[in-house]
Protein backbone atom coordinates (compact mmCIF):
# COMPACT_ATOMS: atom_id res chain seq x y z
CA UNK A 1 0.00 0.00 0.00
CA UNK A 2 2.78 2.51 0.90
CA UNK A 3 6.43 1.93 -0.71
CA UNK A 4 9.56 4.12 -0.10
CA UNK A 5 11.53 4.05 -3.18
CA UNK A 6 15.51 5.06 -2.45
CA UNK A 7 14.19 7.29 0.31
CA UNK A 8 17.24 9.40 2.12
CA UNK A 9 16.70 12.45 4.56
CA UNK A 10 19.52 14.55 6.18
CA UNK A 11 19.99 16.74 8.71
CA UNK A 12 22.94 18.66 8.19
CA UNK A 13 25.71 16.24 7.98
CA UNK A 14 23.90 13.51 9.83
CA UNK A 15 21.70 11.08 7.77
CA UNK A 16 19.02 10.26 9.82
CA UNK A 17 17.51 7.70 6.98
CA UNK A 18 19.63 6.17 4.56
CA UNK A 19 18.33 4.81 0.57
CA UNK A 20 15.23 3.20 2.46
CA UNK A 21 13.11 1.02 0.38
CA UNK A 22 10.32 -1.02 1.97
CA UNK A 23 7.17 -1.86 1.48
CA UNK A 24 4.33 -1.20 4.24
CA UNK A 25 1.15 -3.37 3.70
CA UNK A 26 -2.45 -2.91 3.62
CA UNK A 27 -5.08 -3.64 6.21
CA UNK A 28 -2.22 -5.11 8.37
CA UNK A 29 -0.29 -3.49 11.79
CA UNK A 30 3.32 -2.78 10.32
CA UNK A 31 5.28 -1.99 12.96
CA UNK A 32 8.70 -0.41 12.72
CA UNK A 33 11.01 -0.93 15.76
CA UNK A 34 14.26 0.24 16.47
CA UNK A 35 16.04 2.56 19.09
CA UNK A 36 16.09 6.17 19.81
CA UNK A 37 17.74 8.21 16.78
CA UNK A 38 17.15 5.03 14.87
CA UNK A 39 15.07 7.50 12.37
CA UNK A 40 11.80 5.99 12.77
CA UNK A 41 9.89 9.17 13.58
CA UNK A 42 11.58 11.17 10.45
CA UNK A 43 9.90 7.92 8.45
CA UNK A 44 6.46 8.53 9.55
CA UNK A 45 6.99 12.29 9.09
CA UNK A 46 8.07 11.81 5.39
CA UNK A 47 4.76 9.13 5.10
CA UNK A 48 2.58 11.92 6.66
CA UNK A 49 4.10 14.53 4.23
CA UNK A 50 5.49 16.82 7.28
CA UNK A 51 8.66 16.39 6.04
CA UNK A 52 10.19 15.49 2.05
CA UNK A 53 12.91 13.44 1.47
CA UNK A 54 16.37 14.56 0.03
CA UNK A 55 15.72 12.24 -2.39
CA UNK A 56 14.08 8.93 -3.09
CA UNK A 57 9.79 8.66 -3.78
CA UNK A 58 6.51 7.61 -1.69
CA UNK A 59 3.79 5.96 -3.27
CA UNK A 60 0.48 5.30 -2.27
CA UNK A 61 -1.40 2.63 -4.31
CA UNK A 62 1.63 2.86 -7.06
CA UNK A 63 0.30 6.26 -6.82
CA UNK A 64 3.47 9.64 -6.27
CA UNK A 65 2.59 11.26 -3.27
CA UNK A 66 6.01 12.42 -2.27
CA UNK A 67 4.80 16.53 -3.33
CA UNK A 68 1.20 15.90 -2.42
CA UNK A 69 0.56 17.84 1.36
CA UNK A 70 -0.40 16.38 4.54
CA UNK A 71 -4.23 16.97 3.69
CA UNK A 72 -4.25 15.18 0.63
CA UNK A 73 -2.99 12.58 1.77
CA UNK A 74 -6.04 10.39 3.99
CA UNK A 75 -4.53 9.48 6.63
CA UNK A 76 -3.93 10.60 10.55
CA UNK A 77 -1.22 11.01 13.00
CA UNK A 78 -0.94 10.20 16.44
CA UNK A 79 2.13 11.43 18.20
CA UNK A 80 3.94 10.34 21.56
CA UNK A 81 2.65 13.40 23.29
CA UNK A 82 -1.26 13.62 23.81
CA UNK A 83 -1.83 17.67 22.43
CA UNK A 84 -5.63 17.64 23.31
CA UNK A 85 -6.78 21.03 23.40
CA UNK A 86 -7.13 22.18 27.09
CA UNK A 87 -10.06 24.59 26.70
CA UNK A 88 -12.67 21.60 24.64
CA UNK A 89 -13.67 18.77 26.11
CA UNK A 90 -13.71 15.41 24.89
CA UNK A 91 -16.24 16.05 22.27
CA UNK A 92 -15.00 19.30 20.33
CA UNK A 93 -11.44 17.43 20.82
CA UNK A 94 -12.65 14.86 18.29
CA UNK A 95 -15.15 17.07 16.51
CA UNK A 96 -11.90 19.70 15.43
CA UNK A 97 -10.79 17.68 12.49
CA UNK A 98 -14.15 17.37 11.12
CA UNK A 99 -15.25 21.08 11.66
CA UNK A 100 -11.79 21.98 9.98
CA UNK A 101 -12.96 19.97 7.01
CA UNK A 102 -16.72 21.58 6.51
CA UNK A 103 -18.57 18.58 7.80
CA UNK A 104 -21.91 19.42 8.97
CA UNK A 105 -23.16 18.94 12.49
CA UNK A 106 -25.60 15.81 12.27
CA UNK A 107 -22.65 14.19 10.17
CA UNK A 108 -19.67 15.08 12.91
CA UNK A 109 -22.31 13.76 15.67
CA UNK A 110 -22.36 10.42 13.16
CA UNK A 111 -19.22 10.02 13.40
CA UNK A 112 -18.29 10.99 17.06
CA UNK A 113 -21.45 8.01 18.06
CA UNK A 114 -19.20 5.58 16.02
CA UNK A 115 -15.59 6.16 17.22
CA UNK A 116 -17.11 6.32 20.48
CA UNK A 117 -18.72 3.06 20.23
CA UNK A 118 -15.47 1.78 18.81
CA UNK A 119 -13.56 2.67 21.87
CA UNK A 120 -15.87 2.80 24.49
CA UNK A 121 -15.37 6.60 25.37
CA UNK A 122 -18.72 7.79 25.37
CA UNK A 123 -18.54 8.52 29.42
CA UNK A 124 -16.04 10.85 28.64
CA UNK A 125 -17.32 13.19 26.13
CA UNK A 126 -17.85 15.62 27.89
CA UNK A 127 -14.75 15.63 30.58
CA UNK A 128 -12.08 18.51 29.48
CA UNK A 129 -8.43 16.88 28.86
CA UNK A 130 -7.40 17.59 32.54
CA UNK A 131 -9.80 15.48 33.91
CA UNK A 132 -8.84 12.62 31.66
CA UNK A 133 -6.11 9.96 32.64
CA UNK A 134 -3.27 9.23 30.91
CA UNK A 135 -5.21 6.37 29.39
CA UNK A 136 -8.45 8.40 28.71
CA UNK A 137 -6.35 11.12 26.99
CA UNK A 138 -4.99 8.44 24.91
CA UNK A 139 -8.39 6.58 23.77
CA UNK A 140 -9.44 10.51 22.74
CA UNK A 141 -6.30 11.08 20.89
CA UNK A 142 -7.00 7.61 18.99
CA UNK A 143 -10.87 8.98 18.69
CA UNK A 144 -9.87 12.22 17.05
CA UNK A 145 -8.14 10.02 14.26
CA UNK A 146 -10.21 7.54 13.84
CA UNK A 147 -13.23 9.37 13.50
CA UNK A 148 -11.65 10.98 10.27
CA UNK A 149 -12.19 7.64 8.91
CA UNK A 150 -8.20 7.59 7.58
CA UNK A 151 -6.53 4.69 5.19
CA UNK A 152 -3.92 5.01 6.98
CA UNK A 153 -3.38 5.41 10.87
CA UNK A 154 0.50 6.55 11.61
CA UNK A 155 1.06 5.94 15.38
CA UNK A 156 4.61 7.24 16.83
CA UNK A 157 5.15 5.73 20.18
CA UNK A 158 1.69 6.50 21.25
CA UNK A 159 1.82 4.61 24.89
CA UNK A 160 5.48 4.73 25.45
CA UNK A 161 4.67 7.32 28.53
CA UNK A 162 2.06 4.49 30.07
CA UNK A 163 2.74 2.81 32.89
CA UNK A 164 3.42 -0.88 31.83
CA UNK A 165 -0.19 -2.50 32.44
CA UNK A 166 -2.16 0.16 30.71
CA UNK A 167 0.01 0.18 27.85
CA UNK A 168 -0.78 -3.73 27.97
CA UNK A 169 -4.31 -3.21 27.92
CA UNK A 170 -4.11 -0.76 25.08
CA UNK A 171 -2.46 -2.42 22.74
CA UNK A 172 -5.01 -5.39 23.04
CA UNK A 173 -7.76 -2.73 21.85
CA UNK A 174 -5.25 -1.34 19.17
CA UNK A 175 -5.37 -5.39 17.34
CA UNK A 176 -8.93 -5.45 17.97
CA UNK A 177 -10.10 -1.87 16.97
CA UNK A 178 -7.35 -2.91 13.92
CA UNK A 179 -9.80 -6.35 13.09
CA UNK A 180 -12.87 -4.10 13.55
CA UNK A 181 -11.94 -1.46 11.24
CA UNK A 182 -9.82 -2.61 8.65
CA UNK A 183 -7.88 0.58 9.00
CA UNK A 184 -4.15 0.16 7.84
CA UNK A 185 -1.71 0.68 10.83
CA UNK A 186 2.16 1.91 10.77
CA UNK A 187 3.16 1.72 14.56
CA UNK A 188 6.77 3.24 15.82
CA UNK A 189 8.35 1.83 18.89
CA UNK A 190 11.35 1.00 20.57
CA UNK A 191 9.78 -1.82 22.67
CA UNK A 192 10.43 -5.34 22.02
CA UNK A 193 7.68 -6.78 22.87
CA UNK A 194 4.86 -4.21 21.94
CA UNK A 195 6.66 -4.67 18.80
CA UNK A 196 6.10 -8.84 18.71
CA UNK A 197 2.72 -8.74 20.39
CA UNK A 198 1.08 -5.99 17.67
CA UNK A 199 2.76 -6.63 14.57
CA UNK A 200 1.32 -8.47 11.33
CA UNK A 201 5.03 -7.34 9.72
CA UNK A 202 8.11 -6.09 11.22
CA UNK A 203 10.50 -3.61 9.60
CA UNK A 204 13.71 -3.05 11.68
CA UNK A 205 15.77 0.12 11.90
CA UNK A 206 19.08 1.52 12.98
CA UNK A 207 21.43 4.10 11.90
CA UNK A 208 18.49 5.50 9.50
CA UNK A 209 18.97 2.16 7.39
CA UNK A 210 16.38 -0.88 7.34
CA UNK A 211 18.32 -3.68 8.97
CA UNK A 212 15.58 -6.63 7.99
CA UNK A 213 12.07 -7.16 7.70
CA UNK A 214 8.88 -9.81 7.58
CA UNK A 215 6.62 -11.87 10.05
CA UNK A 216 7.46 -11.30 13.16
CA UNK A 217 7.45 -15.06 14.14
CA UNK A 218 10.26 -15.77 11.63
CA UNK A 219 12.00 -12.72 12.28
CA UNK A 220 12.47 -13.70 15.71
CA UNK A 221 12.77 -17.78 15.67
CA UNK A 222 14.56 -18.19 12.65
CA UNK A 223 16.61 -14.81 12.29
CA UNK A 224 18.65 -14.52 8.64
CA UNK A 225 21.02 -12.13 10.08
CA UNK A 226 23.06 -11.54 12.84
CA UNK A 227 22.05 -7.82 12.83
CA UNK A 228 18.42 -9.14 13.63
CA UNK A 229 19.49 -11.56 16.20
CA UNK A 230 21.26 -8.78 17.62
CA UNK A 231 17.80 -6.46 17.87
CA UNK A 232 16.40 -9.30 19.99
CA UNK A 233 19.00 -9.60 22.15
CA UNK A 234 19.38 -13.63 21.19
CA UNK A 235 22.55 -15.51 22.22
CA UNK A 236 25.28 -15.80 19.45
CA UNK A 237 28.31 -18.28 19.15
CA UNK A 238 30.19 -19.77 16.85
CA UNK A 239 29.59 -23.24 15.21
CA UNK A 240 32.66 -24.56 16.72
CA UNK A 241 31.87 -23.68 20.50
CA UNK A 242 27.83 -24.65 19.79
CA UNK A 243 29.37 -27.89 18.65
CA UNK A 244 31.41 -28.66 21.22
CA UNK A 245 29.06 -27.69 24.10
CA UNK A 246 26.01 -29.23 22.70
CA UNK A 247 27.27 -32.15 20.67
CA UNK A 248 25.66 -30.84 17.80
CA UNK A 249 27.37 -30.91 14.09
CA UNK A 250 26.71 -27.77 12.05
CA UNK A 251 28.40 -25.80 9.40
CA UNK A 252 32.50 -24.81 10.60
CA UNK A 253 32.91 -21.23 10.30
CA UNK A 254 29.26 -19.71 11.22
CA UNK A 255 27.08 -18.50 13.92
CA UNK A 256 25.33 -19.95 15.83
CA UNK A 257 21.61 -18.01 17.33
CA UNK A 258 19.76 -19.19 20.25
CA UNK A 259 16.64 -17.38 21.71
CA UNK A 260 17.33 -17.38 25.26
CA UNK A 261 14.16 -19.54 25.71
CA UNK A 262 14.98 -22.20 23.58
CA UNK A 263 17.86 -23.13 26.23
CA UNK A 264 17.39 -24.67 29.64
CA UNK A 265 19.62 -25.14 32.87
CA UNK A 266 20.10 -28.69 34.45
CA UNK A 267 22.32 -29.77 37.20
CA UNK A 268 26.07 -30.04 36.27
CA UNK A 269 29.50 -28.85 36.67
CA UNK A 270 30.40 -27.28 32.89
CA UNK A 271 28.99 -23.47 33.28
CA UNK A 272 28.14 -20.29 36.80
CA UNK A 273 25.07 -18.77 37.10
CA UNK A 274 26.49 -15.36 36.82
CA UNK A 275 23.22 -13.72 37.81
CA UNK A 276 19.56 -14.14 38.12
CA UNK A 277 17.54 -11.63 36.76
CA UNK A 278 13.82 -11.70 38.06
CA UNK A 279 10.34 -10.95 34.91
CA UNK A 280 6.81 -11.12 35.31
CA UNK A 281 6.44 -14.42 33.50
CA UNK A 282 10.45 -16.06 33.98
CA UNK A 283 13.50 -15.66 35.21
CA UNK A 284 16.67 -14.66 33.03
CA UNK A 285 19.58 -16.80 34.19
CA UNK A 286 22.48 -15.47 32.82
CA UNK A 287 25.19 -18.49 32.81
CA UNK A 288 29.05 -18.42 31.88
CA UNK A 289 29.87 -21.58 29.90
CA UNK A 290 33.99 -20.53 29.94
CA UNK A 291 34.32 -17.46 28.25
CA UNK A 292 30.81 -17.97 27.24
CA UNK A 293 27.65 -16.04 28.30
CA UNK A 294 24.30 -17.53 27.86
CA UNK A 295 20.90 -16.00 28.60
CA UNK A 296 18.22 -18.45 29.44
CA UNK A 297 14.64 -17.60 29.85
CA UNK A 298 13.67 -20.53 32.65
CA UNK A 299 10.18 -20.91 34.32
CA UNK A 300 10.00 -19.66 37.90
CA UNK A 301 9.31 -23.61 39.15
CA UNK A 302 12.47 -25.00 37.12
CA UNK A 303 14.86 -21.87 37.67
CA UNK A 304 13.55 -21.35 41.77
CA UNK A 305 15.90 -24.32 43.14
CA UNK A 306 19.17 -22.40 41.15
CA UNK A 307 21.09 -19.77 43.06
CA UNK A 308 23.78 -17.20 41.68
CA UNK A 309 27.37 -18.77 41.47
CA UNK A 310 25.11 -22.88 41.44
CA UNK A 311 27.26 -24.88 38.61
CA UNK A 312 24.97 -26.10 36.21
CA UNK A 313 25.16 -27.60 32.49
CA UNK A 314 23.00 -25.94 29.62
CA UNK A 315 20.73 -28.27 27.41
CA UNK A 316 18.81 -26.87 24.03
CA UNK A 317 15.23 -27.22 24.77
CA UNK A 318 14.43 -29.60 21.74
CA UNK A 319 10.29 -29.51 21.92
CA UNK A 320 10.65 -26.53 20.39
CA UNK A 321 10.63 -26.45 16.22
CA UNK A 322 13.27 -24.31 15.93
CA UNK A 323 15.50 -24.48 19.30
CA UNK A 324 18.34 -22.77 16.89
CA UNK A 325 19.64 -21.21 14.06
CA UNK A 326 22.80 -21.38 11.90
CA UNK A 327 23.73 -17.98 10.10
CA UNK A 328 26.57 -18.68 7.38
CA UNK A 329 27.42 -14.72 6.47
CA UNK A 330 30.67 -12.59 6.73
CA UNK A 331 30.14 -10.97 10.30
CA UNK A 332 31.20 -13.72 12.72
CA UNK A 333 31.22 -14.06 16.39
Amino acid sequence: MIRLVNVSKRYGSIFALKNINILFYRGKINVVLGPSGAGKTTLLRIIAGLEKPDRGRVFLDGEDITDLPPWRRNLALVFQETALFPHMTAWDNIAFGLEAMGYDRRSIRARIEWVSNLLHIKHLLDKYPEQLSGGEAKRIVLARALVLKPEILLLDEPFSNLDLLLREELRRELKKLQRETGVTIIHVTHDLDEALELADYIVLINNGRIIDHGDPLNLYWSPSKIETARFWKHNIVSSEWFAEQFGVDVEGGCSVVIPSFSLGVREGSRCIIEDKLFRRNYILLVVKCGDVFLDAASPYMDSMKYSVGDRVDVFLIESLEKPYTVICEEHRV
